[in-house]
């Protein structure tokens, strides 16, 4: 089968290899859509996983199984980490620092045709028949900016809200958000697409304050742009985390302004509950978020695309 591997200082390869197993008590996907990170961009973080097989936005078909609750023929979405479901830290809502969630991923990734997903993982596994292969694989990155809004919420209504970076995550937030959400981008082409595609969106010098700030990009600017806009009591949510050696500064003004900051990672399995929900409500498609659907062998090239921003976001589809 073909497979998309991370070979280091930011270069992928595609490359061959057998197919997985089926791992006892789990399952064996063929894949249908599997959607780029901007978390694999990163080579701070990527080099240390080499050599790594890309993808965990992902949806598929069951072709052998060995869970009653996922038969064979069925389309599901598997998140490559699930907790146990046990543990004091599963018990308090802390799902992303159980034990077990760390441990678990899709063998050997799911930027491949054929992928396995173990019984551990199926504790973060949904059945979604009802809903395009597109949108499904949407579901994890969906489910990490529910996470993102549930952080953030603090009782109060008619809360303003902004995002900073309109990139795929930052453009999820926005369209989530709904009416009255305003983004912020430096690349004038981001604002032009998610004005587009039905989000309120600007360059940071037409700037309103604001009660809720969703940090996306993980820089120092980004986020002193976020405690420009925050109104006395806002929230700050940093979405992501800056890169290696660095520490996020924060003003005396944050003190005086009782300014609260939050931090969201990853997410849980309530959150990609959440997400399929949002999804099939129709909070958005894949077409507003996905720039380019494309096939496993124009992923390198679609990868430094993605990388330098030319582009917001590329799937691949399988056949």
């Amino acid at each position: 089968m073909k497979l998309a591997r991370y070979i280091g200082n930011g270069r992928i390869e595609i490359a061959e290899e057998a197919v997985p197993s089926l791992p006892t008590g789990g399952l064996l996907i063929q894949t249908e859509a599997s959607g780029l990170c901007s978390g694999e961009l990163m080579p701070w973080y990527m080099d240390q996983k080499i050599p790594h097989v890309l993808g965990h936005e992902v949806a598929g078909i069951v072709i052998e199984s060995e869970d009653g609750r996922f038969p064979v023929g069925s389309r599901v979405f598997p998140h490559h980490h699930a907790p146990c479901l046990q543990c004091e830290l599963c018990a308090q809502g802390l799902y992303v620092h159980c034990p077990q969630w760390r441990k678990t991923k899709l063998n050997p990734g799911a930027m491949a045709e054929f992928f396995a997903v173990s019984a551990e993982n199926l504790n973060d596994t949904l059945l979604v028949d009802d809903m395009r292969p597109v949108d499904a694989a949407l579901i994890e990155p969906l489910a990490c900016v529910m996470k993102s809004l549930r952080m953030s919420e603090d009782g109060r209504e008619g809360r303003s809200t902004a995002v900073i970076g309109l990139g795929v995550m930052g453009l999820m937030h926005a369209l989530a958000l709904g009416e009255g959400c305003i983004g912020y981008d430096l690349n004038v082409g981001r604002v032009a697409w998610a004005n587009q595609v039905g989000a309120n969106a600007r360059t940071p010098s037409d700037s309103v304050p604001a009660d809720a700030i969703y940090v996306c990009p993980g820089s120092q600017a980004a986020f002193d742009f976020a405690v420009s806009l925050a109104k006395p009591g806002a929230t700050i949510v940093m979405f992501a985390p800056l890169g290696p050696g660095q520490e996020l500064k924060v003003p005396q003004s944050v003190y005086f302004k009782d300014i609260r900051i939050v931090q969201s990672y990853s997410c849980g399995p309530n959150d990609t509950l959440a997400a399929a929900t949002a999804l099939r409500a129709g909070v958005f498609k894949a077409e507003q978020v996905v720039s380019n659907f494309i096939a496993i062998e124009e992923l390198p090239a679609a990868y430094e695309e993605m990388k330098h921003g030319r582009i917001l976001k590329p799937m691949v589809q399988f056949p």
